[in-house]
């Protein structure tokens, strides 16, 4: 289950997709340890089906939610029945979108490291496109009204069983999309049978390194925490 990312500086962002910067930018610098309900950047198309590059809430909350409080667990869903289940089948339907990363963290439910209070752990991994710097989440998005009155956008990242090469670290992984795949996966008019067969054919070239405890702590962000800690 991916719990943690590593999202890109807007800059990088910008350059990788072609579209305009902005000034001031919202993201000058990449965050190392984006957590559930942090505002991280997401890609969609706007009504004339521009490219856009967006705030979101990490935690979906859909249009249709009537408490005040969001929805718990609500940061990735299953891809395999998010066409089945109420939170996801709207979004999944006609509200796609792209989480840019430099890629993910996973703990290995198999090997066990003590942290510095002597407590047995899960060693952490990050997992990335050895030749792709950037790489895009297939992700959903839904727009809320809060009983004020105030518009949420918010998100919510796919994932599957993981690529041969990683699950070894942990069973699932993030749907990675290939840049020939973006277009459909954005636009509304995609049927869901070819949206199947994007996630099936979904990239599977990623590596894992061993990184530092420090990453067990949502506040500690630095270029640090992707180092190798072998």
């Amino acid at each position: 289950m991916c719990g943690r990312y590593v999202s890109p500086e807007e800059a990088a962002i910008e350059r990788y997709w072609h579209i305009g910067a902005r000034t001031p930018p919202r993201w000058p610098n990449a965050c190392y340890n984006v957590a559930p309900t942090m505002t991280v950047p997401i890609l969609r198309h706007d009504e004339s089906g521009q490219l856009k590059l967006l705030p979101a809430r990490w935690g979906l909350i859909p249009d249709w939610w009537k408490e005040s409080t969001p929805p718990r667990f609500s940061f990735n869903a299953r891809s395999e029945d998010a066409a089945g289940k109420p939170l996801w089948r709207q979004a999944l339907r006609s509200t796609r979108c792209l989480m840019p990363a430099l890629g993910w963290y996973e703990w290995n439910e198999k090997e066990s490291v003590c942290n510095p209070a002597g407590r047995e752990v899960r060693q952490p991994y990050f997992i990335h496109s050895p030749t792709d710097p950037i790489i895009a989440i297939a992700g959903l998005c839904s727009l809320w009204i809060t009983p004020n009155g105030e518009p949420v956008l918010s998100c919510a990242l796919l994932t599957r069983s993981a690529a041969p090469c990683i699950e070894h670290i942990h069973h699932r992984m993030p749907v990675v999309l290939a840049p020939e795949s973006f277009e459909e996966w954005l636009s509304a008019a995609t049927r869901s049978e070819t949206l199947g067969d994007l996630i099936h054919h979904a990239r599977d070239d990623f590596a894992g390194h061993r990184v530092s405890l420090r990453v067990n702590n949502a506040r500690n962000d630095s270029v640090e925490l992707i180092e190798s800690a072998d």
